[in-house]
């Protein structure tokens, strides 16, 4: 499958600043605003606004096709040159329907979200678009304290350059949450914990290359389940799959089951390698019953054994910095990766 890849950014250039799943400008401005902020001044981009941005939880709710329309403008709107997410949610599949593949198809730009935004993600990729998997608004650009220099490393790539390179464990992560209702938290930098870098598991010390597909797995998994928006089983030939779980914390048989969705489905035997980012541990404090370092090893032997047990021996790149920890990868969905496994190294073109 041919994919089209977006135009790169240059500075002073017009994003639009939408939300397609939660309203969660409208209950914490202040920390909408330091985003805003960080994409004037650090990236030197002029953020725009659509009408859906500052919306209410309920509006937006009550309200999919709304949401939806401001995908559209922003996509047919020849001086928007970027599509930024605030924040994800729950719900943004029922933006899908409203989605006019003509005008996004003929308009390619960057789009740049991750969590929820896994569903425009599919739609995109479905559209033969290369996509952003990373930096939302009001996470990684509003991070409290400033943002984390390797965030701003690959957020640079993703936007201003004709490909993200080749990619590397980051000195230290965070899951920690810190409540944004207090705004003194909007200069506080969580706790890091120091990383041991990628665990490689069913290394083959082969070069791997393919087409990158993926996105947060209870996303996924919902999508496997309606299988209204998934390619078709052959465009994943070959592909590299890239799955990470959120503060919803899955048990370890959620990830289990859902790497047997794959092989049930006669999915699995398409990938050729398999992007796992660390899983959050932790929400506001809470953590799993087994613990939040039991809980990282329950989960990466759930998909080990999973693979196992359905007579998948695929490399696997466990504890990749994507998805629901800080600092964060982007990674171009629909784009190539190229996986050295003698020399245990990653690129994304």
């Amino acid at each position: 499958m041919h994919f089209k890849r977006p135009p790169c950014l240059k500075p002073g250039d017009k994003v639009a600043i939408v939300s397609p799943s939660a309203g969660l400008p409208y209950l914490f401005p202040w920390v909408y605003e330091q985003g805003l902020s960080r994409i004037r001044e650090i990236f030197k981009l002029e953020p725009v606004e659509f009408p859906t941005a500052r919306q209410s939880p309920e509006y937006l709710s009550k309200n999919p096709e709304a949401r939806a329309e401001d995908i559209n403008a922003a996509f047919a709107d020849p001086a928007i040159k970027a599509v930024i997410a605030t924040i994800g949610g729950n719900d943004q599949v029922r933006i899908l329907p409203y989605l006019k593949k003509e005008i996004i198809s003929a308009n390619p730009k960057i789009f740049m979200g991750y969590s929820d935004c896994t569903n425009l993600h599919l739609f995109l990729w479905n559209l033969g678009i290369i996509s952003y998997y990373g930096g939302a608004v009001m996470t990684q650009f509003a991070m409290g304290g400033g943002m984390h220099d390797y965030t701003v490393d690959a957020i640079q790539k993703a936007l201003f350059s004709p490909s993200v390179g080749e990619v590397h464990a980051a000195p230290a992560w965070t899951d920690v949450d810190l409540e944004w209702a207090d705004r003194q938290n909007l200069n506080i930098k969580r706790p890091m914990t120091g990383s041991e870098g990628w665990h490689w598991h069913n290394n083959q010390n082969d070069l791997i290359q393919g087409q990158l597909w993926g996105g947060c797995l209870e996303v996924l998994n919902f999508h496997l389940s309606i299988n209204r928006y998934l390619p078709r089983p052959d465009q994943l030939d070959n592909a590299i799959l890239f799955i990470e779980t959120s503060e919803e914390m899955p048990p370890e048989g959620f990830a289990y089951r859902f790497i047997a969705a794959l092989g049930e489905l006669g999915l699995l035997t398409r990938f050729k390698a398999l992007l796992m980012g660390i899983p959050k541990a932790q929400f506001f404090g809470k953590q799993p019953p087994e613990g939040s370092e039991a809980f990282i090893i329950n989960q990466q032997n759930a998909v080990k054994n999973a693979l196992k047990d359905y007579g998948s021996n695929i490399p696997v790149v466990f504890n990749m910095n994507f998805g629901h920890t800080d600092p964060q990868m982007v990674i171009p969905n629909g784009g190539e990766a190229a996986i050295d496994c003698a020399r245990k190294t990653i690129t994304f073109t």
